[in-house]
C-alpha cells in the first residue's frame, strides 16, 4: 500500500497475469476531496448551488465519488502521479476493466446468470432508486457493502458508473462508462453492458475507479 499526501492511501487488487492493480472500490468522496480542496474546478457539483439533488442522497466519505466528469477523473490521476513516483495511476481502458469485472467468468455477471442474485453484489434500481427518496437506501452507498467477484473486487456492478480511458465512438465525442449504478436497472449492471456520456459531463451516479502500474 503506497500513502499519499500525508493520510491517502488505496487498496489495489493485483490483477492476475498482468502487470498492473485495479481500485478494490470505486474513488470515495474522501480520497477524492484531497485533490478537489486544492482545486476548484474538480469540486464537487453537489457543494454547489444547485446542490440539492445530491444533499437528498445524505452522502458520507466512504461513499463513492460523484458528479465527477471523465476529465475530472483525469486531473486526479494525474495528480496522484504528482504525489509520487512508485506507481503510475490512470483510468482502466474498458477492456482492462471487463477482464477485471468478469474475473475469469463468462456469464451475465461476475456471480453467475442468475439475476435474482444480483441484490447480493449490486446496489441498482431494484434496491436503491425505486425506494424513493426518503428511503435510506437511495442513492449510492459506502464502498464494500456488498458482496466482491471473484477476484476480490467491489462495486463491480452497480452503485456508480465508471468512467474508463477510451472512446465509445469513431467520432472521438462519447468517453466509455461501464458498470451500472444505483438508478440503472438490472442489465445495466452486466458485465458486458456498455454505456457513454460526453466526457465533461457529471451526473449523481457517475463516478470512477482507478488502475496502476509499476513505473
Amino acid at each position: 500500500m503506497v500513502r499519499i499526501e500525508n493520510s491517502l492511501s488505496f487498496d489495489m487488487v493485483k490483477i492476475p497475469n498482468k502487470n498492473y492493480e485495479i481500485g478494490k472500490y470505486p474513488v470515495t468522496i474522501a480520497e477524492y476531496m484531497h485533490f478537489a480542496k486544492n482545486n476548484e474546478k474538480h469540486l464537487l457539483e453537489w457543494k454547489e448551488d444547485n446542490s440539492s439533488y445530491y444533499q437528498k442522497m445524505n452522502l458520507t466519505d466512504n461513499a463513492p465519488i460523484i458528479g465527477v466528469s471523465w476529465h475530472d477523473a483525469i486531473a486526479y490521476c494525474k495528480w496522484l502521479n504528482e504525489q509520487q513516483k512508485v506507481y503510475v495511476y490512470r483510468l482502466p481502458t474498458e477492456e482492462e476493466w471487463e477482464h477485471a469485472c468478469r474475473a475469469e467468468s463468462i456469464t451475465e455477471w461476475s456471480f453467475g446468470d442468475d439475476e435474482k442474485e444480483l441484490d447480493k453484489y449490486a446496489w441498482y434500481r431494484k434496491n436503491s432508486y425505486d425506494l424513493g427518496e426518503e428511503h435510506e437506501d437511495y442513492g449510492t452507498h459506502v464502498v464494500g457493502e456488498k458482496l466482491a467477484n471473484p477476484w476480490g473486487l467491489y462495486d463491480m456492478h452497480g452503485n456508480v458508473e465508471e468512467w474508463c480511458e477510451d472512446w465509445y465512438d469513431k467520432e472521438e465525442k462519447h468517453k466509455v462508462v461501464r458498470g451500472g449504478s444505483w438508478d440503472n436497472f438490472a442489465y445495466s449492471t452486466r458485465c458486458a453492458y456498455r454505456s457513454s456520456w460526453n466526457p465533461i459531463y457529471r451526473d449523481l451516479d457517475m463516478g470512477f475507479r482507478i488502475l496502476r502500474t509499476l513505473v
